[in-house]
């Protein structure tokens, strides 16, 4: 025969219940991280491709971000070269100008310490106007002057019908006071 005792348990510490909802909340969140995995695959950093035939292959997987065309560089000033405070300074570069048969309408334009807005540089290529393969800005103080200390030229290509094609390019330079500067640079006024 089965016989059932009864059996009383009385806990001698009263506890909040707050204090007990807060405990099994922290259990019930901790137990469910530590028991779920997350699953994921590593693909290598190289570019997946497929064969085609006559040697020709087509892109399957790119994994890596794919570089961005410079289309703008400054040749002049070059990077850390001193410069007179508050003189004239002819900024120049070269870009992809017209290159691309499908882009009409590009330009280059030119930003000091990043005071805005960008104004256009003048294109000097060799064929039509509007060739910026090469090109140039005159600094003046009418815009901006080069102060003393570090300052920053930065240049942007963009094209009317193709916004991917925007690009920049920086140079940071020295702006010293006039009586420091040893040069014979024909850009400084």
């Amino acid at each position: 025969m089965i016989e059932f005792v009864r059996c009383r348990i009385r806990l001698s510490a009263r506890f909040p219940l707050p204090s007990i909802v807060g405990v099994l909340t922290v259990f019930l969140l901790g137990s469910t991280l530590l028991t779920n995995s997350a699953l994921a695959q590593i693909f290598p950093k190289s570019q997946a491709s497929a064969p085609i035939s006559d040697n020709k292959t087509i892109s399957t997987l790119s994994l890596t971000k794919q570089p961005k065309a410079h289309n703008v560089k400054i040749t002049s000033p070059t990077k850390g070269e001193k410069v007179p405070v508050g003189k004239n300074l002819v900024i120049s570069g070269i870009s992809a100008g017209n290159s691309n048969s499908t882009a009409i309408n590009c330009l280059v334009s030119v930003i000091v310490n990043g005071i805005k807005p960008y104004h256009p540089a003048n294109s000097t290529g060799r064929s039509e106007l509007g060739d910026y393969s090469k090109w140039n800005f005159t600094l003046t103080p009418k815009y901006t002057s080069i102060k003393e200390g570090q300052n920053k030229i930065t240049a942007k290509y963009s094209c009317a019908n193709t916004p991917s094609s925007v690009s920049h390019n920086s140079v940071n330079m020295t702006g010293v006071a006039t009586n420091n500067v040893k040069s014979t640079n024909p850009r400084l006024d």
